[in-house]
């Protein structure tokens, strides 16, 4: 088998394929809403004679493809939720939910998993080993990878390496973007509530002013990147929102603050909550008041395998246009994916997939006018295939 086969079977196909990226656009569903659209996707897997679970971790679907012959256990998964986004692309196949869109390319990435595993049901003699297609619910909410693994998606048999993309309309469409280790950062959210005392403001000294020891907090928080990390690690702070005060004459007694915490180092991550624990707290007492300050976990850090990685490399160079073509991404992504659940339980690699117009504007990923290059989902889908291959390829099959 060699890889020059796989890419014109990829484009036979593509036209289908296509059609299905442009059925979950038109009809988007919310995290843990995914109800029609995971019918769709197992619809689609039944009638491709894999095995197929429904229902796992709320809406998920799961396909497994097994050869029957010894080998190694692998998984690939795409995300199915999509955005509380009003659309505004004018496309022919723009969502028909208002107020619900595919602006981060979860549409896409249904759509190559389903034409992946097309693929691979086409081609069940040159595999050895099991192959497990997990159609994900929920990421953009809470992580729904972390729901699909509790419902054993990772189980039965147990998965050894699972894949993943996503698309990125920053790089040029016929690229992949990648490294190995730290690829994306934690999200963790915080809350701050000051507790001043109420007073008229005819007589401020008889008050505690929430408002001016929330001030106090904000400029003390300002010190925890520079003085409490080590500057090599990459890390962010953000205060996002703040309420307090009812009326222009009453000194206010509370005040809230939220924002978010971005970081790559789980032990810096720790460092910086304690700081501003500190802060918050000792701020507030000092001027007479009270602090606190919650902290709502998020996803952890998406770290990538390097040898699985190193595959993605080597099967990017060897089919795109050139080697240039695969980009080695030199700084983590300050955003966040819930595919780093995966990662806590076993090895596993994400790529990004450029996605860029050539001649048109594409837009930025949760943006109202977010229109993926549908030429990407060919490249996908090779990409997919060829590392299916390479792992789980029969000795004279493997490219």
């Amino acid at each position: 088998m060699c890889r020059n086969q796989i890419k014109p079977m990829v484009k036979a196909n593509l036209d289908e394929v296509i059609s299905w990226r442009r059925h979950f656009h038109e009809f988007p569903e919310l995290s843990f809403e995914e109800f029609e659209t995971s019918k769709f996707v197992a619809e689609k897997l039944n009638k491709m004679g894999f095995e197929v679970k429904t229902n796992v971790g709320g809406t998920g679907v799961i396909a497994t493809f097994d050869s029957g012959i010894g080998g190694p256990n692998i998984a690939f998964r795409a995300d199915m939720d999509a955005l509380p986004i009003l659309e505004d692309t004018g496309l022919e196949f723009e969502s028909k939910n208002p107020g619900v869109m595919h602006a981060c390319g979860h549409d896409c990435h249904m759509a190559i998993l389903l034409g992946t595993a097309f693929m691979i049901s086409q081609m069940k003699d040159w595999f050895r080993g099991t192959i497990k297609f997990i159609f994900q619910p929920g990421e953009e909410a809470n992580g729904g990878a972390k729901c699909i693994i509790n419902d054993g998606a990772l189980e039965n048999p147990n998965v050894e390496a699972i894949f993943a993309l996503h698309m990125m309309p920053e790089l040029a469409c016929g690229t992949i973007g990648t490294k190995s280790g730290p690829l994306s950062a934690t999200d963790d959210e915080f809350e701050i509530r000051i507790k001043g005392k109420g007073a008229h403001s005819l007589e401020p000294h008889c008050g505690v002013n929430a408002i001016v020891i929330a001030a106090q907090v904000i400029s003390g928080l300002q010190s925890v990147l520079s003085n409490g990390i080590d500057p090599f690690d990459v890390a962010t702070f953000s205060i996002c929102q703040i309420n307090g005060g009812e009326a222009v004459n009453i000194i206010p007694d509370y005040v809230e603050m939220r924002g978010m915490i971005r970081c790559i180092d789980k032990s810096s991550k720790e460092i910086i909550k304690n700081k501003m624990k500190q802060i918050v707290v000792g701020t507030a007492e000092a001027m007479g008041g009270n602090g606190a300050i919650e902290f709502l976990t998020g996803f952890p850090s998406v770290n990538n395998d390097t040898i699985l990685t190193e595959k993605v490399i080597d099967v990017a160079e060897s089919i795109l246009e050139s080697k240039e073509c695969c980009i080695k991404i030199k700084r983590p992504h300050m955003g966040s994916e819930d595919f780093a659940y995966y990662q806590e339980e076993i090895p596993g690699s994400i790529f990004m997939l450029g996605c860029a117009q050539d001649d048109i504007p594409t837009g930025t990923l949760h943006d109202a006018t977010l229109n993926i290059n549908e030429d990407s989902i060919s490249v996908g889908i090779e990409m997919f295939v060829n590392l299916a291959l390479s792992l789980c390829g029969k000795q004279d099959e493997r490219v």
